[in-house]
């Protein structure tokens, strides 16, 4: 009798493991479909398919060698054109840029100045471009040298004694993608909104318009909206600042970051989520100023309005930078006039 009580018990559980598998198997947790959803989306995002050399790539267009002015899609900054050296794709790269008259060496960062106007038009500022729309080259402006080159960011690779040019392996940039002049992130401070330091580098930006521009470009654009990115691995603040250039075809009716449509919104905010992960770091996450915890999984836009305060903050933030000279500070000090390393 107890042989056969333990045998339909045994039988019991046995049948109630098999069914709670078989749930757990068709089950799907919401949060992980949605994941996998957004991850299928970005990899192969519409809006960010590559470049190709039939005139669609730009990053090299030869106007930008002449003056930034010979660029007819951009109101370039005029005076200043790029100087190459090394290819693009080795460690020797360098786009310095240099003033056309007298070839004098000059700093996108330091010496290109920040505001252009500020009226009820909008907020027009100058920003400097270190990747073309549709190109997979993680190319910056390089803090430590003097006069601030553009140069292609290197990783050391694991267990080898040398560096390698570094490259966006999620997809290609989505769109013209820089920062801002004179500005700073500072990473000294927490971010007055975010709760979370800076991350040391001048303020991001992100221009919605069509047209691809050279690298390394100084051009005008209108302030629209803001996302607060926060590393997920650094835990730093990093703002991305959106923009249009000014002579983009569109930017007469894109006064704002909810006048660009909603499904370019969410796969620019599925690319900033996700694409560190590609390389095996954590997911990003965004400042929410409504949330309790004042962050979020899902991107938060800000509008025109709160956009413009980040980016006079980040200016303030530069002032401070450069006043007190507090690149002796960071961890990595870098160049700048009148305060050397």
């Amino acid at each position: 009798m107890n042989n056969r009580l333990h045998g339909m018990i045994f039988s019991a559980a046995n049948t109630f493991l098999i069914l709670v598998l078989f749930l757990s198997y068709f089950s799907v947790d919401s949060d992980a479909a949605e994941k996998a959803s957004l991850a299928n989306n970005a990899i192969n995002p519409a809006f960010a398919s590559p470049c190709s050399a039939n005139g669609t790539c730009r990053q090299l267009d030869p106007c930008a060698d002449v003056d930034f002015a010979q660029c007819r899609e951009f109101k370039g900054v005029p005076g200043l054109r790029r100087d190459i050296s090394g290819s693009l794709g080795t460690l020797a790269f360098r786009a310095q840029i240099v003033n056309t008259q007298s070839g004098k060496p000059v700093s996108l960062w330091h010496d290109v100045p920040l505001v252009v106007s500020d009226d009820e038009k909008g907020f027009v500022v100058n920003a400097f471009f270190e990747v073309s729309r549709g190109t997979q080259a993680k190319v910056e402006l390089n803090k430590w040298e003097p006069h601030n080159p553009i140069w292609q960011d290197r990783k050391k690779v694991k267990n080898q004694n040398f560096n390698r040019p570094r490259y966006y392996a999620w997809s290609p940039a989505p769109g013209n993608y820089g920062a801002l002049p004179r500005t700073w992130e500072n990473v000294l401070e927490d971010d007055p909104l975010t709760g979370f330091p800076g991350d040391t580098d001048p303020i991001d930006v992100v221009d919605v318009g069509s047209a691809p521009c050279p690298l390394g470009m100084a051009y005008r654009v209108k302030v629209i909206g803001a996302l607060g990115m926060i590393d997920g691995t650094d835990l730093e603040t990093d703002w991305k600042i959106y923009v249009v250039n000014i002579k983009d075809p569109r930017a007469a009716k894109i006064n704002d970051i909810f006048d660009v449509p909603e499904e370019t919104r969410n796969q620019w905010g599925t690319f900033w989520r996700f694409y560190k992960t590609a390389k095996g770091l954590s997911e990003n996450f965004f400042y929410d100023p409504k949330s309790v915890k004042k962050v979020n999984t899902h991107p938060v836009w800000l509008g025109a309005k709160d956009a413009r305060k980040i980016v006079l903050s980040a200016a303030a933030a530069y002032e401070k930078l450069v006043g007190e000279c507090l690149n002796h500070k960071v961890k990595k000090p870098y160049w700048m006039p009148g305060c050397s390393p």
